[in-house]
C-alpha cells in the first residue's frame, strides 16, 4: 500500500474510522483534483469569488446566499462575529477591543452539546466573540431550558447536530429553529458533517455551518449556508478581520464548487457496500472471541457500520488494547473507538478506497489473535 506518505518514511493509513480530521477528512476525486489545479494556475479578484461561490451553493442548495470558509469549524466562529459586528467594519478590524463593551454576545449552547471535536466548540463561538451560556443538562434537555435562558444579551441560540453530542432525551432540531423562530433570535446549526445540504436552510435555521471535506468529499474547506443575503455579506466582511487567519484560498473555493456539484449529482458512492460489510461481520464472527453486527450511525443518519466486540478472556486482547495493536506496523488501522471502554470497535466503510482494505483489516485480526 504505497502512496505519498509512504514514500516518503511515513506510516500508510486505512482509515475505517470515518471522515476524521485527524486522518485528513476525506479524499477527492479526479474532477475535484483536476478543478483544484486548474483554480490554483490562474488567477482571480477573491471578493468577487466568494460573492459568485455564495450565489452558486445558493442555486445549488436552495439557501439565499453562503459564504465560503476554510472549514465548519471556521464557519462556526466567523457567523458569531459577524451577528455581533454585522456590516460595521470598524467593529470587524477592532472585534477584541470593543467586545468589552459588548453586552449582547451570548450563544446559548445545550450543555449535551459543548463537546470536543477535535477541537472544543466553545472555543470555536468565543473565537467569534460569542460568550457561551449553557442550557439544560448533560442527559437531557427541554425547549423550555433554552427559552428560559434567552434575554436581552442573547446573540444566538446553536444547535450542534452531531453524533459527538448526547442524543438521549435532548430536543429535536426542528423545535429549537422553530422556537429561535418564535423569539426572534438567530439560529445556528452546526451541520459539519451532516449529508443533506438544504434539510436545516428549509427549516429555517438562519446559518448552516457545513463541512466541505466531509460527506461532500471537497477539499478542506466549509460554508455557511444563510437565510439571508445580509447575513452572508457580513459573514464575507469578516474576511477584513478575524476571518484573514482562516481564509480560504481560490483553489479551495473552486474545489468546493465542483465537489458539492459532484455530490449532489450522485456521483460519490461508497466502493465498501452494506452487503459488502454483512459478509465481512460474517467472517469476523467465525474468530474465536469476536462477535459483529451492523449497526447504525448514533445520530440517525443513513450509515451502517460494523460493530465487532473483543472477548480477551478468549480472543486475547481488548477492545482497547486492539486500538494500538491495530496501528502497529507498516500500515496503520485506525477504527472507531468511541466504545472500546465497554468492549468494541467498529469499522466505519465509508473512507475505506476498495474492498482489498476491508479484507486487510480481518486478515490483520485473524493475525493478532495469533499472537496471543
Amino acid at each position: 500500500m504505497e502512496n505519498i506518505y509512504s514514500k516518503n518514511g511515513m506510516q500508510a493509513v486505512i482509515n475505517a474510522s470515518g471522515r476524521m480530521t485527524k486522518l485528513g477528512v476525506s479524499t477527492i476525486s479526479q474532477g475535484v483534483g483536476k478543478t483544484l489545479v486548474e483554480a490554483a494556475s490562474n488567477y482571480i479578484l477573491i471578493d468577487s469569488l466568494y460573492e459568485f461561490a455564495g450565489k452558486k451553493i445558493s442555486e445549488m442548495t436552495g439557501c439565499a446566499d453562503a459564504c465560503v470558509t476554510s472549514s465548519a469549524s471556521a464557519g462556526i466562529a466567523l457567523a458569531v462575529a459577524s451577528l455581533i459586528c454585522k456590516d460595521n467594519i470598524t467593529m470587524v478590524h477592532h472585534l477584541f477591543d470593543v467586545l468589552p463593551t459588548i453586552t449582547k454576545r451570548e450563544v446559548i449552547l445545550l450543555k449535551g452539546h459543548n463537546v470536543d471535536f477535535g477541537a472544543p466548540i466553545a472555543e470555536m463561538i468565543q473565537l467569534g466573540g460569542g460568550k457561551v451560556v449553557e442550557a439544560g443538562y448533560a442527559n437531557g434537555s427541554r425547549l423550555s431550558d433554552i427559552e428560559d435562558t434567552v434575554n436581552e444579551n442573547t446573540l444566538a441560540i446553536f444547535f450542534v447536530k452531531s453524533h459527538h453530542c448526547v442524543q438521549k432525551d435532548m430536543v429535536d432540531v426542528k423545535d429549537v429553529i422553530a422556537l429561535a423562530n418564535k423569539l426572534g433570535v438567530p439560529c445556528i446549526v452546526d451541520a459539519a458533517a451532516e449529508e443533506d445540504l438544504s434539510r436545516y436552510a428549509q427549516m429555517g435555521a438562519d446559518m448552516v455551518c457545513y463541512s466541505g471535506a466531509k460527506a461532500i468529499e471537497g477539499p478542506t474547506s466549509g460554508f455557511v449556508a444563510c437565510k439571508t443575503t445580509e447575513l452572508a455579506s457580513n459573514m464575507r466582511l469578516q474576511y477584513k478581520g478575524i476571518g484573514r487567519a482562516m481564509k480560504i484560498g481560490k483553489e479551495g473555493t473552486m474545489g468546493l464548487l465542483q465537489a458539492i456539484k459532484e455530490y449532489l449529482a450522485g456521483e460519490h458512492v461508497c466502493v465498501v457496500t452494506k452487503t459488502d460489510l454483512e459478509q465481512f461481520a460474517e467472517k469476523v464472527n467465525k474468530i474465536d472471541g469476536c462477535s459483529a453486527m451492523l449497526i447504525q450511525d448514533e445520530a440517525g443518519r443513513e450509515i451502517y457500520r460494523a460493530k465487532i466486540h473483543f472477548d480477551k478472556s478468549i480472543y486475547g486482547f481488548s477492545a482497547k488494547e486492539m486500538i494500538q495493536k491495530l496501528q502497529e506496523g507498516t500500515v496503520a488501522i485506525y477504527t472507531r473507538d468511541y466504545q472500546a471502554n465497554i468492549g468494541s470497535l467498529a469499522i466505519d466503510p465509508r473512507p475505506l478506497k476498495n474492498l482489498d482494505e476491508l479484507d486487510a483489516i480481518y486478515k490483520r485480526i485473524v493475525e493478532i489473535r495469533k499472537e496471543k
